[in-house]
């Protein structure tokens, strides 16, 4: 069992699991045995090329996500996989306030490189805990793009076709700074169109008054709100206080 093996097995338990698929049901879409997926998973067995291909398609994955470790350590590339994508993976960590269920929403973001400004990107939404990204509610795919001072990501439901999201973060002038950003899309809630105001972070963010704070609306938000008949986010709002 190497240290590869293991990091390639337990992101497909994570995106399986992400994505409601059983041993059984991934098994079956791959062609085989309950057996040997569990064992793909725990590393207990090397996986081959075109299994990790018939993997990623069936879970709707860029191999190169089953081949990036989940935290910021580059796993290295395993042995006859040479056509295959691969870049190290940079995790941001979403907030955002939900005042219909009172509680701050926390979020996972993983991106991978395929360009100097272009990368596919993993949502998982609103995680019970900030370690546990196979419990989130919703999982999400998509790409993003990098400009000097916006970063646009778009990604798709995995699970509902008919919900997009879109999210526009404000690039920080410090690289480890917090990234204020608006993201858009569907509730699942209401089915109608919503918009939030939230928090990208390189490192995860005390859930605290402090927090709360910059992701509500404020007076001033509501303001602009009847001013200019928008939502926008303001760009100038100190997060290191």
């Amino acid at each position: 069992m190497s240290e590869l093996d293991r990091a390639i097995g337990a992101n497909i338990r994570i995106y399986r699991r992400a994505a409601r698929f059983t041993i059984a049901d991934l098994a079956a879409r791959i062609h085989k045995s309950k057996a040997t997926l569990s064992k793909y998973e725990q590393g207990a067995i090397s996986i081959d090329v075109g299994t990790l291909y018939d993997i990623a398609q069936a879970l709707s994955v860029p191999p190169a996500k089953l081949l990036a470790e989940l935290s910021p350590k580059r796993a290295p590339m395993p042995r006859g996989a040479e056509g295959v994508e691969h870049a190290e993976s940079e995790r941001q960590y979403l907030y955002l306030y939900d005042g219909r269920m009172a509680r701050i929403l926390r979020s996972l973001v993983v991106s991978t490189p395929f360009s100097e400004r272009e990368s596919a990107v993993t949502l998982f939404y609103d995680l019970p805990s900030i370690d546990e990204p196979e419990r989130c509610r919703a999982l999400y795919y998509g790409e993003s793009k990098r400009y000097d001072f916006v970063t646009n990501y778009l990604f798709q439901n995995q699970s509902n076709s008919i919900e997009r999201v879109f999210m526009c973060a404000m690039a920080a002038l410090d690289r480890d700074a917090m990234e204020h950003a608006m993201l858009s899309g569907i509730s699942a809630r209401s089915l109608l169109p919503v918009s939030y105001k939230c928090i990208l972070s390189t490192k995860p963010v005390a859930e605290d008054k402090k927090l709360l704070s910059k992701l509500m609306l404020t007076k001033e938000d509501l303001r602009l709100i009847k001013k200019h008949n928008m939502f926008s986010v303001e760009q100038n709002i100190e997060f290191n206080e």
